[in-house]
């Protein structure tokens, strides 16, 4: 993956983070409008050739509403839990909700072991969202992409970041955002973020297909290597 690419990457996830974290306040609120227009013109015209991913359509509706208008929606569509299926952006009370118990505990504990094992501790807020809340998850793909970059500057070997990346989209993005995805976009309450979820499903979409075919590289040289090792034994 090049710098470009890599940065690419990061600013969107880290936006889709942010504006999928619940703004009380009117600097927040204002401080991501800001970041969107901010990404909107580095990388919006890539992003559409790309992935066919609409920053500027997602700007745009942002701009004809007011923070009132995605309090109140945000509110309605995440936070009560009416309507005709959960859409509740937290992967265990969805997976509690639609598969059982068995499943979200594994899941929510693999979760919390990703994060652990980057020391990572979560941020006190005066509203914080769970661990395996959209915007926690999105904000952590952000941090490993980072991670890589970095990596990268420095020459190191990346096929465990690439891995981790690969196995933590598979497990905690693709599990169910898509299928997340879809119900919002089905129910009739949902305005400011229909644009936003349509799009954050293309990019998943296009991104994951692009990490797979990467995890496979990394996997298959992982492999080579190891037998030239044993040959050489």
């Amino acid at each position: 993956m090049s710098s470009d690419q890599g940065i690419l990457r990061f600013l969107v996830y880290d936006i889709f983070s942010e504006i999928f974290l619940y703004k009380i306040e009117d600097k927040e609120f204002n401080d991501m409008l800001d970041k969107l227009n901010d990404v909107t013109e580095k990388v919006g015209g890539i992003l559409k050739e790309l992935a066919n991913v609409d920053m500027f359509e997602i700007r745009k509706k942002f701009k004809s509403k007011s923070k009132k208008d995605y309090l109140i929606e945000y509110t309605t569509l995440f936070l009560t839990g009416f309507g005709n299926k959960p859409l509740t952006p937290v992967e265990s009370k969805r997976n509690y909700l639609l598969i059982g118990e068995g499943i979200t505990t594994f899941r929510y504990n693999d979760i919390v072991r990703f994060y652990t094992t980057r020391g990572l501790v979560m941020k006190s807020r005066s509203f914080m969202h769970e661990p395996d809340h959209i915007s926690t998850i999105l904000g952590f793909m952000s941090f490993l992409i980072r991670e890589e970059i970095n990596l990268s500057k420095d020459n190191g070997d990346i096929s465990k970041i690439v891995m981790d990346e690969y196995n933590f989209m598979t497990t905690h993005i693709m599990s169910w955002v898509p299928e997340w995805i879809n119900d919002v976009l089905s129910d009739s309450r949902s305005d400011i973020f229909r644009p936003v979820c349509a799009n954050l499903g293309r990019w998943i979409n296009y991104d994951y297909s692009q990490m797979s075919k990467r995890a496979k590289f990394v996997g298959t040289v992982d492999s080579n290597l190891g037998r030239s090792s044993h040959e050489l034994r």
